[in-house]
């Protein structure tokens, strides 16, 4: 029963890292996407989607993994994701954006959910070479958390709830100690 395999925990793993290496459950999600890409630089004369963008959350989810796998992975050399990417491309689709200080948060956070499916984890090693801007982040966020002024902050006890939600532990070096 394919339901069973969801809720199995090797199979929870081994579908994380399908979709980590960009697995589309649906064959025409990438055309699909390509096209809602493709629409709404027509109306709004560039690729930049935003990462919650309220019309389309799948959109702006895609286009965020889309920077990730292009910025921090080996994708590059793949002939299929050369030819994505030469398409995506091809439409004007800026790599490196210059995002407000919630986009910026937003995409670390996007690329911790990343690192959790590959890994089954949050505990980024500082030692982490294929993406340091994750590490630096996941650095401050522990940082952040110990300040009291950022406890009271609305906007930062958001963030550390989303944080929590998604596993992540703010003190590691226990765990990191026992798990060797």
């Amino acid at each position: 029963n394919d339901d069973d395999k969801k809720q199995d925990p090797v199979w929870k793993q081994r579908f994380a890292q399908l979709e980590a290496l960009g697995f589309e459950w649906e064959v025409n999600s990438w055309q699909e996407r390509l096209h809602e890409v493709r629409e709404y630089k027509e109306v709004n004369g560039h690729c930049r989607v935003p990462i919650k963008y309220e019309r389309n959350k799948k959109l702006g989810r895609w286009v965020s993994k889309m920077r990730c796998f292009y910025k921090h992975n080996d994708k590059k050399q793949d002939p299929v994701w050369k030819k994505r990417f030469a398409q995506l491309q091809a439409l004007g689709f800026e790599w490196e954006v210059n995002f407000s200080v919630e986009d910026v948060w937003q995409e670390r956070f996007e690329e911790l959910c990343l690192y959790k499916e590959t890994n089954g984890h949050c505990r980024v090693p500082s030692t982490y070479k294929e993406n340091r801007k994750l590490v630096n982040w996941v650095y401050l966020m522990r940082k952040y958390h110990k300040e009291h002024d950022k406890k009271q902050d609305s906007v930062w006890k958001k963030r550390f709830a989303e944080l929590e939600a998604l596993g992540f532990e703010w003190k590691v070096a226990v765990n990191s100690w026992q798990e060797r």
